[in-house]
């Protein structure tokens, strides 16, 4: 095996809108009450590889196949001691100017 850099872009190659609370092992601080949609794609990265991703947008008209996409770190929770347990989600990017 060799360490690769995949980099932190890519395209959006597919998507849809998870619209229910996943079950276990799903752990996260929400509820059923709290639980809010979120967007799940596959990123194409520019090697090739595909990774699926929890996206940051989450309705339908914030998104569209081959959009540029950016990764970013966000909590996904807190531990027991309040310690940040952080995740990695894709989030549309910026357009240049």
């Amino acid at each position: 095996m060799t360490a690769a850099d995949l980099g932190n872009e890519g395209v959006l190659w597919t998507w849809t809108i998870q619209s229910f609370m996943p079950k276990t092992p799903y752990h996260t601080d929400e509820t059923p009450e709290t639980f809010k949609p979120y967007g799940v794609g596959y990123i194409e990265l520019a090697c090739g590889l595909k990774v699926e991703s929890r996206l940051r947008e989450n309705q339908a008209d914030q998104l569209e196949i081959g959009m540029p996409m950016k990764l970013e770190i966000i909590t996904v929770r807190k531990d027991d001691e309040g310690s940040d347990l952080l995740t990695f989600q894709f989030c549309a990017a910026e357009e240049q100017v």
